[in-house]
This record gives structure tokens, sequence and C-alpha cells, in this order.
């Protein structure tokens, strides 16, 4: 992205941010939000389905949660994700998890779980014998089956009858399924040769969800893998030309996200055409995440530490320690979460989120921005 571009994109969001904040004061046509997706949108699941089966989470402790909520909330940063501000924009409160203490989802049910992969466990660890960590991950089949359960029950016992004016949000997914193919040894070359079935089953679930009355569905992109600071640490030592001008490594980002998120625009357009009825909204995370990395200081981030992990342990580099991550005694976070990108080794800050969800609401991460959608 050159300086003219990125500058007036700058503008555009700090104009949005200081006049939407985040209600328009136009009603949006929508009255709730169906989350569906991994830990860039979970709110609380994964905390709660592991309680009574492993020790508590990392993500169960400070320094989680300390920028927004002051404690932690089981979202994997230190304060909101882009479905948090997503929600507030449209007037509506934060999407309560499907396995948290409220049960009342008139306004909407989060499924998301941190650790989800998009294709079914059986398939990682049998037939692929893929190693996971942590062992409990609710893929997105799995989501699906809660989201078919609860059904009749939604919007206030609505059922489906309410979903002309649900915002579902599918994803982020397929970033678990890459990371577990590259921890357990795997190639890039060889995660790569799955990504279409990783699209695939992105695509059933937006069909699905299609087929029970969505009328409204986002489909969200995956960030550069290469560029966070967990897989620099776990990769490092590798040749200078493996890495690009930003210190990211260039072949994994060039042969896992920007593939799928190339399939995944495709798979798009197929369901654009197929299901003409239903508004499709494309959203990206790849995108915004290398404008950070391209001009950090216009998005009020520190440009000397787009790679490092805000609270870790192990100092620079990346400020990754596979023993002492966040949360974990001891490790402690940044002076200034609101400066930094990356907040654990793999998760994004509260002022990042922020920024995407603008570019969501608004333009230019959005194919058609949400707020556009929401108030036709």
């Amino acid at each position: 992205m050159g300086r003219p571009h990125t500058a007036i994109l700058v503008l555009f969001i700090l104009m949005c941010l200081c006049t939407t904040g985040y209600s328009s004061g136009i009603k949006s046509r929508f009255t709730s939000i169906i989350s569906f997706g991994d830990s860039y949108a979970d709110t609380g699941n994964l905390v709660r389905w592991a309680d009574p089966v492993l020790p508590p989470l990392p993500m169960s402790n400070p320094q989680y949660g300390e920028t927004f909520f002051g404690h932690p909330t089981g979202r994997t940063s230190d304060g909101r994700l882009v479905l948090d501000f997503i929600a507030d924009a449209l007037g509506l409160p934060f999407v309560p998890p499907y396995l948290g203490k409220e049960k009342n989802f008139s306004a909407g049910v989060n499924f998301a779980v941190a650790g989800a992969p998009a294709v079914n466990l059986t398939y990682l660890q049998g037939q692929l014998n893929l190693t996971l960590d942590p062992p409990i991950r609710h893929s997105l089949d799995d989501q699906l089956v809660w989201f078919q359960e609860l059904k009749p029950s939604l919007c206030g016992g609505q059922g489906s009858n309410c979903f002309g004016s649900t915002l579902f949000v599918m994803g982020a997914f397929g970033g678990n399924d890459y990371l577990s193919f590259l921890f357990s040894n795997r190639t890039v070359e060889q995660a790569r040769a799955y990504v279409p079935k990783v699209v695939d089953s992105i695509s059933r679930a937006v069909e699905t969800l299609i087929q029970s009355g969505a009328k409204y569905v986002v489909v969200a992109d995956i960030f550069p893998l290469g560029c966070i600071p967990a897989m620099l640490t776990y990769f490092a030592g590798r040749d200078k030309a493996d890495y690009d001008q930003h210190g990211c490594l260039a072949t994994t980002n060039r042969l896992l996200p920007q593939y799928h998120n190339s399939l995944l625009r495709r798979r798009v357009k197929v369901l654009r055409s197929k299901y003409p009825h239903a508004t499709i909204i494309s959203t990206e995370y790849y995108r915004p995440f290398t404008a950070f990395l391209h001009e950090p200081a216009h998005f009020g981030l520190n440009s000397s530490t787009t790679l490092f992990a805000c609270c870790g342990a192990g100092g620079p580099p990346y400020n990754v320690d596979f023993s002492a991550g966040c949360g974990l005694p001891g490790v402690m976070a940044c002076a200034r979460p609101s400066e930094a990108l990356q907040w654990d080794g793999f998760h994004l800050t509260d002022a990042a989120h922020r920024i995407i969800a603008d570019g969501w609401l608004h333009r230019p991460y959005a194919d058609p921005p949400i707020l556009h959608v929401a108030h036709q």
C-alpha cells in the first residue's frame, strides 16, 4: 500500500472513530448476531469448556482483558475483539458465549472456540495424525451442531423466523488447521495441499446457514501466519532469503494464507451466484495486518514492535517463550498495549482489532461494508 493511499485511509478511519463511536443513530436492520470461529472470535467458550477437564488456561488469568474489561473474559486479547466492535456499532450487546452463564440469547450467541479448526477433528487427528494442543477444540462442524440444537430457542424463541434480521459471522477459520500442520513438523508445501479442503469446509458451513434461513453472512479471511511472533520464534534461524521486507516468513504467507484467501474469495463469488437472495459480506484480516506492518505509525502503533509480543517473555526479537506465555506467573505485558500490534504471540491487541473492525464496518476491508448493509 502506497503512502498517499494509506494516509487517506487513516484519516478516514480516524474520522469514523470520532463520529461513529460507534452508534450512527440510524436504526440497524440487525437485531442479533450469531458467530462461529476460533480464538479471533471466542468471547469465552474455550475457558468454560476446558474448566472441568484441564488446568486453568492462560487466558483465564491477567493480563488478558486488562485494557478494556479490567479482568480476563476468555478473550485472547488485552481487550475487545473485532466481533465486540461490530456488536457495539450495531447497537447490540457483546455476543455472549454459548457455554457462558448468560443463557439469554435473544440478541445473539457466539459458538466460536479458541483453537477451533475448520475441518473435523477426527480427520485431523486420525487420517492426518496431527498433534493438537490443547486437546479440546470444537471444530466448525461441532459449532454447527451447537447451532442446530439451539436454533429453536434463538431470538427469544422465534427460531429461524428472526434470521432475516440476524448478522451471521463465519470465521476466521483455517489458521488453526495450518498451524497444526506446521507445528507437527509438516512442511508448508504439505499444508498447502490441504487448503482446498479447509475452504470447502467453510463454504459448506456458509451454505448450511443460508439453507437454515440466514440472509446476511460475514465470511472472514485469515491473517498472515508468517508474521506472528510464535511462528517466527518456532522457525527462527532460517535463511535471510526466507523473510520479506517486514521480517515475515514470505513463503509461508504466499503458500498458505494468501492461497487460502484467494480460494475463499472465489468461493464467495460462487455462493453469491448460487444464493442471490442472500448477502455475503467478504471481510479481511490479511490486508489490514500487512498495512499495520507497512506503516505502523500511521495507525498509532509502535514501529519497533510490530513483530514483538506485547505480553510474553524472552525479549527481542519476538518476546515469545513457549514455556512462559502470557497469563502465566511472572509474565508481564508491555507498558503501552495501545501502541502494540501483537498481544500474546498468536493474537492481536484491542487497538488493532478496533482498526480492523472499522474497516469491516465502513471500508476498505469489507465487501460490502457491514454498516452499509445494516442501514439499507
